[in-house]
């Protein structure tokens, strides 16, 4: 039986990566939208001081509501996943595929799957006619999905009055293995912020923006949530943007693991031209680093890019291949 790797990205909104067999697709993709554009535990979070000294308490609450957004919501994007898995004889195997993923317009308390074409299996492109024939079926999907959703009856209780608080001006994502409803093993900068503890290390620029550079650790009696066990386990290295408090990096190890091995758990953001904070590389490393978890023994990664934001407004259903880089 397959099981399933699930993906949070944000607080609310869903994105599912789900490992299948070798016949069929890699990857599924869901995703929600909640009513709230500010989450609830964050309307009492104002910005952090880190001038002249850094305020590393407001900084982590600030950090996490920065990245509680929706916004994949709004995007259709390439993601290119990969899988490696070891059997008990040693043995390697690493299968990937890359897809272009579409998102029907969703409103505000509705979930819905995304739309992937394969276009990539293997190393090996789709050919032309099929990729054709895909994305002409993906259309029809797309335009089923949105039909679905406008059928939706959602709550119509919303706030008649301004909501303040922080807010989110991007997505963390979160990655975790399911078996039978059960969370095996999950990992989410999210979770980071609300349990550790961080060390200021330096300051230092990064892709050409100015960043805070902590050694995290866990908090001593902090609690995790199911498959989140192992980050007692974690120290590493966190990146918060200097200018917008939001953590645009994170590198982790298992304790006592020599910081230049591969880390047990990866994770990148990307900064779009407009500000906005998006994944761009999630990886967990559970078949090189068996006690992540006695039952998730394969290494996977995510990797997120050509978005494209989309307009709410769609006369026609039709889905092209996305502009290059």
């Amino acid at each position: 039986m397959a099981k399933n790797i699930l993906g949070c990205v944000g607080l609310l909104s869903l994105l599912a990566l789900i490992a299948t067999p070798a016949s069929a697709q890699l990857a599924r993709v869901q995703l929600g939208k909640s009513a709230r554009t500010i989450p609830r535990e964050c309307r009492l979070v104002v910005p952090a001081t880190i001038e002249p000294q850094i305020d590393t308490e407001a900084l982590l609450k600030e950090a996490g509501c920065k990245g509680a957004g929706e916004m994949l919501t709004e995007f259709s994007y390439t993601m290119d996943f990969t899988q490696r898995t070891v059997d008990k004889k040693g043995n390697a195997k690493t299968e990937s595929a890359t897809y272009e993923v579409f998102i029907p317009t969703l409103k505000s308390g509705t979930h819905a799957s995304g739309i992937l074409v394969e276009t990539v299996k293997n190393g090996v492109p789709v050919s032309q006619s099929k990729l054709d024939d895909e994305r002409r079926k993906a259309g029809e999907r797309l335009e089923k999905e949105e039909a679905r959703i406008d059928r939706t009856q959602v709550s119509t209780n919303q706030p008649k009055t301004e909501v303040k608080g922080m807010t989110p001006i991007g997505m963390y994502s979160r990655t975790s293995v399911t078996h039978s409803d059960h969370v095996q093993l999950a990992f989410t900068i999210g979770s980071l912020l609300t349990t550790c503890e961080l060390t200021f290390l330096r300051r230092e620029t990064i892709d050409g923006r100015p960043g805070l550079v902590f050694k995290f650790s866990p908090r001593a009696g902090a609690s995790f949530r199911e498959g989140e066990g192992y980050l007692a386990q974690l120290t590493g290295e966190m990146v918060i943007d200097a200018q917008d408090h939001i953590v645009s990096k994170l590198t982790g190890w298992l304790n006592g693991v020599d910081h230049t091995a591969a880390p047990a758990v990866y994770e990148d953001m990307t900064r779009l031209k407009d500000g906005t904070w998006l994944p761009h590389l999630t990886r967990v490393n559970a078949g090189t680093y068996p006690t992540l978890s006695e039952k998730v023994n394969w290494d996977w990664s995510s990797t997120f890019s050509n978005f494209v934001r989309f307009t709410t407004e769609v006369k026609d259903v039709k889905v092209d291949a996305p502009p290059p880089d």
